[in-house]
């Protein structure tokens, strides 16, 4: 029986653990007021060979939450060799696991230093710590709107009921996120253009929506079995605000947006209705490569390699904000996406009142589809050129030796509709015509109303070829 738990949670709101924790009696908030974001250093602790700092701040009227008398708290966690100017910064979105104390940013905060997590980062690297939790309170998190890194109040995550809402823009909560992640980095003289994203689960489907909105900030988000789809979908434009997909391909971010790597389980309840997501980014032509597997609802990368064993084999943390990269749809090489789901018998748990998650569904992936697959993961690039006069990018298919699968049989040839993204001359990136060539292959392509490059029909093959842009003269 939970209910006396509960209670006591909600009578106290229960802190997580003694060293961070602050007591909340009747509303009264300790070491804290409400007013202009100013964070303020209350702890330290260790994560395996890294430092680890904590800060508190209460919330601001800026953001326009409907409240603002709660105190939040972040980490940062220092690079192994310790504080240093000019160093990566990731950011990490917990799961909801943080509905119970210590489950959400204290238990990610001290696996930091795991490399088998995909929130993981290199030795130089800070890694900041955000937290979706409020007043370290159980029964708040539950029933405040902006639960779910501003998603929605219910505890099962957003449906498509939450969408007209969120299409109107960014919430309360993503602009907390984003004042804590410009905090730290003026703070800690983090490099602009080497600043990622991540999240798992909860914290997944919150990546996707805050991330890829704010390419002017992150060079690229990954996102571990992200939970629900329709935050993101919203939140980029990718659906109408009755849930329908959106056509058209105006609106959304006006920065060009994040690479986005994801993986997400084919037994896994919580990946429904990926296809929305998948959709939207091929409308977009926005860069991506989604992996799947029967790993289930997985955030160790060990495990979900066991089923998938491209699982972060491509260094998504070694892109840059500054950097040009490509995009690749309709390639010969991507698998059959097995979504949508055919969902039934789900059966559904009830938490106390609050509308319970589905906890276990009979499921059955898209016909044709296998339950273990890629789309983009095979292709491999490296900028040669950015300059006003040409842009220049080396672009080819990864060997097997490279990939290191024993699952999948590597292309040695593909084709694909290819765009660039992010291209750094002004004179390249405006023009609305360019002349290409790639190979023996020439032409010219015109952007599209959203200001998206797309060449069909490339070939490619593991021997690198070049594609090249150039002002196109009438």
């Amino acid at each position: 029986m939970k209910t006396p738990i509960t209670i006591l949670t909600a009578a106290i709101g229960l802190a997580a653990f003694a060293g961070r924790a602050q007591l909340f009696i009747a509303g009264v908030q300790i070491g804290t007021r409400p007013g202009a974001f100013a964070p303020e250093e209350f702890d330290s602790s260790k994560s395996g060979r890294r430092a680890v700092t904590w800060f508190r701040h209460a919330g601001d009227p800026a953001w326009g939450d409907s409240r603002t008398d709660y105190v939040d708290r972040f980490s940062v966690v220092k690079p192994v060799d310790g504080d240093a100017a000019g160093r990566p910064l990731l950011v990490v979105l917990h799961w909801r696991g943080a509905g119970w104390p210590g489950k959400g940013v204290d238990m990610q905060t001290e696996l930091a230093d795991d490399k088998d997590r995909v929130f993981s980062a290199p030795d130089d690297f800070y890694i900041l710590n955000l937290d979706d939790i409020r007043d370290y309170n159980v029964l708040l998190n539950r029933t405040h709107d902006q639960y779910w890194w501003g998603a929605t109040p219910l505890y099962a995550g957003p449906t498509v009921a939450d969408v007209p809402r969120l299409v109107k823009g960014e919430t309360p909560c993503e602009k907390r996120v984003l004042a804590s992640i410009e905090w730290t980095i003026e703070r800690y003289g983090i490099d602009r253009d080497r600043v990622y994203l991540c999240g798992n689960s909860m914290g997944g489907q919150a990546a996707e929506a805050i991330g890829l909105n704010h390419g002017e900030i992150f060079a690229a988000v990954n996102a571990n079995v992200p939970a629900t789809v329709w935050f993101a979908a919203a939140r980029l434009g990718f659906v109408n605000a009755d849930g329908s997909p959106r056509v058209d391909t105006k609106g959304g971010p006006t920065a060009e947006p994040p690479f986005l790597v994801e993986w997400s389980g084919v037994d896994d309840k919580w990946s429904r209705d990926r296809e929305v997501m998948l959709a939207g980014l091929r409308r977009r032509h926005w860069a991506h490569i989604v992996l799947w597997g029967d790993y289930g609802h997985c955030g160790l990368v060990s495990e979900a390699r066991r089923k998938n064993d491209l699982v972060e084999k491509f260094d998504w943390l070694a892109l840059r904000r500054n950097e040009a990269y490509p995009v690749f749809t309709e390639a010969s090489c991507d698998d059959a996406f097995p979504w949508p789901f055919a969902v039934f018998e789900p059966k559904r748990a009830s938490f106390s009142g609050w509308k319970g998650d589905i906890e276990s569904a009979k499921m059955k992936i898209a016909e044709g589809a296998k339950s273990v697959g890629q789309v983009n993961a095979f292709f491999r690039w490296r900028v040669i050129a950015d300059t006003d006069r040409e842009f220049a990018i080396e672009l080819r298919l990864a060997s097997p030796g490279e990939l290191a699968t024993e699952r999948f049989a590597p292309p040695e040839r593909a084709t694909a509709t290819v765009g660039v993204r992010r291209i750094q001359s002004p004179a390249i990136a405006g023009a609305k015509r360019l002349a290409w060539s790639f190979g023996d292959r020439s032409g010219t392509v015109e952007r599209d109303e959203s200001g998206t490059l797309a060449i069909p029909g490339l070939e490619l093959a593991r021997e690198p070829r070049v594609l090249k842009l150039a002002t196109a003269v009438r």
